[in-house]
């Protein structure tokens, strides 16, 4: 298995489709490595020529969905983040209400232990989006004076920071312990 890196080199510089893409991979997959590697060497190499026309020759587009990305509505649920809004809101503004001292943070922390410890889906990017949109809103709103007087930048950085750190972290927890009561005892 030699080094093979002089084999391709690209002399001009433009953009190529995707299919055109994928058949340069699959031509220069279907040479050796690939299929030597999967056991029957001499029967492999045999069947996989380089012809395009090789019926044998699985094509690279029939592996191309096993290595998809997961879609956004998957990766993302804007009706779980709206919750999450709603739910971290209201631990923000009873927080405030119980402690008078970093009460929100403790409040927002709270919830997203309560949901961690409740839900079986990762949610991590919702929680996440959530606690620092709450964060940062109600940072900004808070210090309405500060950031009129020039200094919002700085307030809505501290409160996206300060949302997004205590919601993940009492996400993380709450997960934690969720998986930890869940777990058959050995």
């Amino acid at each position: 298995m030699g080094d093979r890196s002089d084999e391709f080199v690209e002399t001009e510089r433009e953009e190529r489709s995707t299919d055109e893409l994928l058949e340069e991979t699959e031509r220069l997959l279907s040479g050796s490595d690939v299929e030597a590697d999967a056991g029957s060497s001499a029967d492999a190499s045999a069947a996989t020529s380089t012809d395009a026309g090789s019926s044998e020759r699985t094509s690279l587009r029939s592996r191309l969905p096993s290595l998809s990305l997961p879609s956004l509505e998957t990766a993302f649920s804007p009706k779980a983040f709206l919750a999450l809004v709603v739910a971290l809101g209201i631990g923000f503004f009873a927080g405030e209400l119980v402690i008078p001292i970093a009460g929100q943070i403790v409040g927002m922390l709270a919830v997203a232990f309560a949901i961690g410890l409740a839900t079986s889906k990762r949610r991590y990017l919702e929680v996440g989006a959530a606690g620092a949109a709450v964060g940062g809103v109600a940072a900004v709103v808070s210090n309405a004076v500060l950031a009129v007087a020039g200094s919002g930048r700085a307030v809505l950085a501290v409160g996206v920071t300060a949302g997004l750190v205590a919601c993940l972290v009492g996400y993380y927890f709450g997960r934690d312990l969720r998986n930890g009561l869940f777990q058959e005892i050995e």
